[in-house]
């Protein structure tokens, strides 16, 4: 029942990749305003939304391959923090970033995992943190590896996310792909879920 229900979903989301990439081309080719371009990158996320869909499916399946390219995690993660603006006004949640160095942030991986592993942990962390908190991303060398550290503040709700199987399971899943690995360490009042990935 579950295998029909994903069969299911993946052929939606494979029937609807079509226009909304036929919307994104004709906003491309058309003068623009302000409101045009709000238009035209909900649809773009909208497009993401869907093409990981499809890619989600195929990597259950066994199907997917991986397509590994020089990839700058930091705009990834500004990329997935725009998906969840909304939250984080409502939550009046403030995002900042430590450590950062833009010649260092540069991995070999694949593209669609890295962000599904990213918009993971920072659905969670966006969703766990109280309004008016703040999320703190650091981010370090070790060895071969850029380490990306996600600081949350010590709550009860981030403890269910920390003793979820499921939940830490994809996300490992996903990084075993890569090369990558993924820890939950607490330091003091606050949670660090910690991802390891390969340097370029």
């Amino acid at each position: 029942m579950k295998e029909n229900k994903e069969d299911y979903i993946f052929e939606i989301a494979h029937d609807l990749k079509s226009p909304v990439m036929s919307i994104n081309l004709a906003l491309e080719n058309i003068e623009r305003n302000e409101f045009l371009d709000e238009i035209y990158k909900i649809n773009k996320h909208n497009l993401n939304y869907i093409e990981n869909i499809i890619e989600n499916y195929m990597f259950k399946k066994g199907k997917y391959c991986s397509k590994f390219e020089t990839i700058n995690i930091l705009n990834v993660i500004k990329e997935e923090f725009y998906v969840l603006r909304y939250l984080i006004a409502e939550k009046n949640l403030k995002i900042s970033y430590q450590n950062k160095n833009l010649n260092e942030c540069c991995i070999i991986s694949d593209r669609f995992l890295v962000r599904q592993i990213i918009l993971n942990i920072l659905t969670n962390a966006v969703k766990y943190t109280k309004n008016n908190g703040e999320i703190s991303v650091l981010f370090d060398t070790k060895n071969n590896y850029l380490s990306v550290c996600f600081l949350n503040p010590y709550s009860k709700e981030n403890c269910k996310f920390c003793s979820s199987k499921m939940g830490q399971q994809i996300i490992k899943a996903k990084l075993k792909a890569i090369g990558g690995k993924f820890k939950i360490t607490k330091k003091k009042d606050e949670y660090c879920f910690n991802l390891l990935l390969k340097r370029r």
